[in-house]
């Protein structure tokens, strides 16, 4: 297995939603907000499930009428008559499709990637399940577009994380293996793919899986994706470790 020296290349495959933009918090509190105004109230058992599916609805699939389904299927999640259902769904989607598209950054999550890309032994790549058409949008927006040398969006893979494809084709197009690499999210699913591709997993704060990414026994956890030049030294120390062994 390749051991990763000081003056080797790092590959950090950074997700989007949840770990370099805040859309998962305001997406789930105006579901909630919305629930409540149909006299609903959410457990967390239930909250949990229900996020799992916002993620998916702001990934996208192949259609609109896919993404109606999923905010359907939240609807029975929560055992609503079909007449809620039907309400709860027209009057959520334009609203959290709006949050998706609308949503800021990470407080400090672009400063940091501008100072990565600066550092000459980083090679930076983006793993989301956006499409392309909309991940390449939203970095042009924020200024970190030309930040990243490799975009993995749904539209190049078959399989979604927790699979590997994703981690796998990134590692390539940076022409790194991926025990060089790094992948840093909020969801369990992003802990799980590093795994399976035998990638080092950096858990952030920032989602709303927080205590569920924590499961996962991440080789790594910090607070978000701003305090990650602070920690390459740590990641480092334990990529050399793992790939030692």
């Amino acid at each position: 297995m390749h051991s990763a020296e000081p003056h080797d290349k790092i590959g950090i495959l950074l997700d989007l939603d949840g770990t370099i933009v805040n859309s998962m918090v305001p997406m789930e509190e105006a579901f909630i907000s919305m629930s409540s105004k149909l006299g609903v109230k959410i457990d967390c058992k239930q909250r949990s499930r229900i996020g799992k599916d916002l993620r998916i609805i702001i990934g996208g699939r192949t259609s609109r009428f896919a993404e109606l389904k999923f905010l359907w299927r939240i609807g029975r999640i929560m055992k609503l008559p079909w007449w809620r259902r039907t309400i709860l769904v027209l009057a959520s989607y334009s609203k959290l499709k709006q949050i998706a598209r609308s949503s800021p950054p990470v407080k400090g999550a672009t400063e940091a990637i501008k100072k990565l890309k600066q550092n000459q032994t980083i090679r930076l790549g983006l793993v989301t399940s956006r499409s392309r058409k909309e991940a390449i949008e939203k970095l042009r927006n924020l200024d970190i577009l030309d930040c990243f040398h490799a975009i993995v969006t749904r539209d190049e893979v078959k399989s979604f994380k927790p699979s590997a494809e994703q981690v796998r084709l990134a590692a390539n197009i940076l022409k790194l293996s991926t025990e060089q690499c790094v992948l840093v999210g909020d969801m369990p699913t992003d802990i799980e793919a590093a795994k399976q591709a035998n990638a080092l997993s950096v858990a952030v704060d920032t989602g709303i899986f927080n205590d569920e990414v924590k499961s996962h026994n991440p080789d790594l956890i910090i607070n978000s994706v701003a305090e990650l030049p602070d920690w390459l030294h740590e990641i480092s120390k334990i990529m050399r470790k793992q790939n030692a062994s």
